[in-house]
């Protein structure tokens, strides 16, 4: 037997042994649901599927449980792998799938990918996926970017999902190809110029940097039906002065107890990411032993790269928007504590939407 397989058998020996000796995980405690008031409620999360499973805590319990929770009507997830989807729609009530896509560049057996959930009261016109880059290295890293049509006012609306690459360098060169792979894609998409869509996902852009500028269309040879905007800043505009509200630096004690000790300030500036993510694969993913839950529970989300974005002018107008933040009276609920079910917090905006004539439902 060759020493990997070896490794791969001791750890799962391990995890064996864990799991028999592992009491039962706690089932999450009831939540309030916080219904949408009106319109189209469209949320975007990033689930580190990796590190779901049912031992010691479970992550798909408490992701299902905050998705029944929050109520979206479209749910873009990233970082999720087939079995943390199968969990999911089992345990929260009225949803299906309507696409998901694997990145084909992720080097793990059960490949992490991008899907849409939408409820089932929703009409679904149709959905698809498709990747864009070139190749599986830097700086030409291809994403994978899925959508689903759903029926909003008696016409279609497209709510599109991605998750872009992270870091700088290299890496930042793939991730605006990424972006302007975007661009085209969605005017491809809307020949007419109707502007019905929204753009969610983790797209790893700081407001301020050169790939948030790309986002919203800091380049004059984009079209308005590419020009996109950031829903969370329509509502909060202090979430895109960097004076106010800094991405702020790993590893930045100061900064981060500052942080930790104003929690309205996390929420104002719509902080969605940032905390540790464990690195040790055979302790975290296969044991469960996540070292990364007490850092998580003793810290505060520092950056803000999880976004809905939609099209400049056209139908569709912003009337809510927050991220879950350790103010909530739930925040430690017994079985989907935040901090527990991922290095992200999911963003969730409320959407009016005109109807096909032109009226706002």
């Amino acid at each position: 037997m060759g020493w990997r397989k070896k490794i791969v058998a001791t750890a799962l020996t391990l995890a064996a042994v864990a799991a028999a000796c592992a009491p039962a995980p706690a089932a999450p405690d009831p939540l309030t649901p916080e219904p949408a008031s009106t319109g189209l409620r469209v949320m975007t999360w990033n689930l580190l599927g990796s590190q779901g499973d049912g031992q010691i805590y479970d992550e798909q319990a408490g992701w299902a449980a905050r998705i029944g929770q929050l109520q979206p009507d479209v749910v873009v997830l990233e970082e999720v792998q087939g079995d943390d989807l199968s969990a999911i729609l089992t345990r929260t009530d009225g949803y299906r799938l309507a696409a998901f896509l694997p990145w084909e560049c992720d080097l793990k057996p059960n490949k992490e990918g991008v899907a849409v959930v939408v409820r089932s009261s929703l009409t679904l016109l149709g959905s698809g996926g498709t990747h864009v880059g070139a190749s599986c290295f830097d700086p030409t890293v291809r994403r994978v970017v899925v959508w689903a049509d759903v029926e909003v006012g008696g016409a279609p609306f497209r709510v599109y999902g991605t998750h872009l690459t992270a870091g700088g360098g290299p890496s930042a060169e793939s991730r605006a190809a990424q972006i302007r792979a975007i661009h085209a894609l969605v005017a491809a998409d809307d020949p007419d110029d109707e502007r019905r869509w929204v753009l969610a996902g983790d797209l790893n852009a700081n407001p301020g940097d050169s790939s948030y500028r790309l986002i919203v269309d800091d380049d004059p040879a984009t079209s308005r039906s590419e020009r996109m905007l950031d829903t969370f800043a329509e509502l909060r505009p202090e979430a895109v002065d960097r004076s106010l509200c800094p991405a702020v630096r790993d590893g930045d004690a100061a900064a981060m107890a500052d942080l930790l000790a104003h929690p309205e300030r996390v929420a104002a500036c719509g902080y969605t990411s940032g905390w540790a993510k464990d690195s040790n694969f055979i302790g975290c993913d296969v044991l469960s032993l996540c070292e990364s839950w007490q850092v998580r529970r003793d810290t505060s989300v520092r950056i803000r790269i999880d976004y809905v974005m939609r099209p400049e002018g056209g139908p569709v107008e912003v009337v809510g928007a927050r991220v879950p933040n350790r103010a909530d009276p739930d925040w430690a609920a017994v079985g989907s504590e935040w901090f527990r079910l991922s290095d992200h917090l999911p963003y969730v905006v409320d959407l009016a939407v005109e109807d096909g004539e032109g009226a706002t439902p």
